[in-house]
């Protein structure tokens, strides 16, 4: 075909009085199509439409890809049974050119196109006609129709998996529709295709797991073997293994199984190890009695009054420290380090508040808790009453102390101006009741952890940073300190503190 300059090379000639010899002889072309050229009289191609093979099934393609679901290749074996030879890539590049393809292939292409089409199946824009080639059982369509319009969720989604399988939906696009696990929903399917719906929407799938794992000969052997101790069988255990309940069991019947039916048989029992896990506990004989003060005075504080939770935090030597890291990094400390100095601070948590209060110091003793005491004063001076908690270590309860304080408010009392200051001790070995332990336990975690500091100054500067943050952060979001130990009712919860542990398990 001539392109626009040739055609435009051939006018302008014809138009400067050249003959048709000369215009061809001088182009190189024929007679014949300067001849056309000059008859059609515009450089502009012309457009020419040839039928090609498959436009005469036009609308018996669009049928046959109706019934198929959008299948070229069943559409293409259909054409041949009829003794029509057409390529796969021919037949498809007919049927996208058509958009033959287009209501077909969108349900397929992402998940939201899946969601899509099976929230407009719900609202019943498809008809059940479109299935009946996939689920010749009309009873079947229709009561998975069913499900799925009226069904409770699990049944729903049970429902929307086989319609979409049947549809043509890949499972990766099932799952990630309905927000399931590929797992799940091949295993609704495959259960559909062997057992039929009434498996399949049964009450209790599981149901005969249940009933075999308790009824099988097997499985009561291994019950009645792991009721007992591993030295009824001449195991020298405490307490069983998987490997020692098979050596248990092959002795008492003579029968070997693999550990992999042992572990299906207890997993379907319900059994599993676990770990018991140590748990921390108060041995004070006053326990109930001194928990029973601390919370009456936390929830009975009066508008001039305030509770203070007060704890050391320290010393922490100044050198390259441990913590979480990344997976792909590969980060070691140093086992033998030179130490760059020792950090140690005394610190106390408002509980109304949430304000921290701290300061560094040398060693931990009776006059570092009495000069963080100094402090509070000075800084809370025109409140009526200050309490003071702290943990049940030595120097908390030294006698200098007490006596140290009684004079403290002694004296405040004969001036009459100041707080007085109060102790409600803690039990002993009652860590979990003194809520800063969490303050000081995430100071660790965000500025001690792998640190590297250089000085005590630096670390000390990154801790002042960090608790400076943590208390504007409470001060433009106010919250008390603390969450179960204000919501804990001692006289309606005291069994539930037996232990000393109050967390909900």
């Amino acid at each position: 075909m001539l392109d626009k300059q040739t055609r435009g090379a051939i006018l302008v000639l014809r138009r400067k009085g050249h003959s048709l010899r000369l215009i061809s002889r001088l182009l190189s072309l024929s007679r014949q199509t300067v001849k056309k050229v000059i008859k059609i009289g515009s450089d502009v191609p012309p457009v020419i439409h040839r039928l090609g093979k498959l436009d005469a099934h036009h609308e018996r393609i669009a049928q046959m890809l109706a019934e198929f679901d959008g299948s070229v290749v069943k559409v293409r074996r259909e054409l041949a049974d009829a003794g029509m030879s057409v390529g796969y890539s021919t037949l498809t590049r007919f049927c996208r050119k058509n958009y033959l393809l287009d209501g077909f292939r969108a349900p397929r292409r992402s998940v939201e196109a899946t969601r899509q089409w099976l929230l407009e199946l719900v609202h019943g824009a498809y008809g059940g006609e479109r299935f009946h080639s996939r689920l010749p059982c009309t009873a079947d369509l229709q009561f998975l129709l069913s499900k799925l319009k009226h069904g409770r969720s699990r049944d729903r989604k049970k429902a929307a998996t086989i319609l979409a399988r049947k549809r043509g939906i890949s499972n990766f696009l099932i799952a990630e529709a309905l927000r399931s696990s590929r797992k799940t929903t091949r295993r609704y399917y495959k259960m559909y295709l062997e057992a039929g719906p009434e498996k399949l929407f049964a009450w209790n799938t599981t149901r005969h797991i249940g009933i075999e794992a308790r009824y099988c000969e097997r499985t009561k052997r291994i019950f009645e073997i792991f009721h007992h101790k591993p030295t009824a069988f001449g195991i020298n255990r405490t307490n069983w293994t998987h490997s020692a309940l098979l050596k248990a069991y092959e002795k008492s019947y003579g029968e070997v199984i693999s550990r992999c039916t042992l572990v299906r048989i207890l997993r379907r029992a319900g059994f599993k190890w676990r770990k018991a896990r140590r748990v921390l506990t108060s041995p004070d004989p006053r326990y109930h009695e001194k928990l029973e003060l601390l919370l009456n005075t936390l929830h009975h504080l009066g508008a001039n009054e305030m509770f203070f939770f007060l704890d050391e935090w320290g010393p922490t030597q100044v050198r390259k420290r441990g913590g979480k890291a990344y997976r792909n990094e590969h980060v070691t400390i140093p086992r033998h380090q030179v130490s760059r100095g020792n950090v140690s601070l005394v610190a106390a948590l408002s509980a109304t508040t949430n304000q921290v209060t701290w300061h560094f110091l040398e060693s931990k003793d009776s006059h570092a808790m009495m000069d963080m005491i100094e402090v509070l004063y000075n800084q809370y001076h025109t409140k009526a009453k200050l309490y003071i908690t702290w943990d049940a270590v030595v120097w908390h309860n030294s006698g200098p102390l007490l006596e140290a304080l009684d004079q403290f408010n002694d004296e405040t009392k004969a001036f009459s101006v100041g707080p007085t200051i109060e102790l409600v001790p803690l039990p002993t070995s009652a860590q979990f009741l003194n809520v800063i332990e969490g303050v000081l336990s995430g100071m660790t975690r965000a500025v001690i952890n792998n640190s590297d500091y250089s000085d005590a100054a630096e670390m000390k500067q990154a801790i002042s940073r960090h608790l400076v943050e943590r208390n504007e952060h409470f001060r433009d979001n106010p919250r008390r300190a603390g969450k179960k130990i204000w919501e804990l009712d001692f006289f309606e919860d005291f069994d539930a503190l037996r232990a000393g542990n109050y967390k909900e398990r």
